[in-house]
């Protein structure tokens, strides 16, 4: 029970303080952060396969719950911009992920998950319930995203005053 208990009570704690600090999915990382800090000091938490199911749902509902008609409408004028970047991010996507595969110690799920551009949560819990290794794709998620977040503005003002300066 304490392998279930003081595992939850670390992750809202720390969940608690990610997002007071307002750090980008600080819920989330706080909470892995957290548990993770909990494993290394005390034991492995034990989260059983009927809660990790719940908390699957739970997230699906999440998401769905931003879907709406004015999302399905404002897709009418993006299909094609659509179309092709899926497929570039399909064969961008199994690059990368073949070559985290082949030049790492990961295996080929992990590294295909992991080198997705979804969000943090979806891919973790994504590759969670195929079978691959979760907390390495929620580290190099994590990783990605704070990359991302770190170089994305400053790029976007560069493109931005490139393409102003034409």
């Amino acid at each position: 029970m304490d392998k279930l208990v003081f595992p939850a009570l670390a992750a809202l704690a720390g969940g608690l303080i990610g997002n007071k600090l307002k750090i980008p999915a600080g819920a989330l990382i706080g909470a892995m952060i957290a548990v993770g800090a909990y494993n290394l000091l005390r034991t492995e938490a034990n989260i059983p396969a009927e809660l990790r199911v719940g908390i699957q749902i739970a997230a699906g509902a999440l998401i769905g719950s931003r879907i709406t008609s004015g999302t399905l409408a404002g897709m009418k004028g993006i299909v094609l911009p659509a179309l092709i970047m899926i497929g570039a991010v399909l064969v961008i996507n199994f690059a990368i992920g073949f070559l985290l595969y082949k030049t790492g110690r990961i295996d080929l799920p992990t590294a295909l998950f992991a080198s997705a551009p979804g969000g943090l949560t979806e891919m973790t819990l994504a590759a969670d319930a195929v079978g691959a290794d979760a907390p390495k794709v929620a580290a190099l998620q994590l990783v990605r995203l704070i990359c991302v977040l770190s170089f994305l503005p400053f790029l976007q003002r560069v493109v931005v005053g490139l393409m102003g300066k034409q």
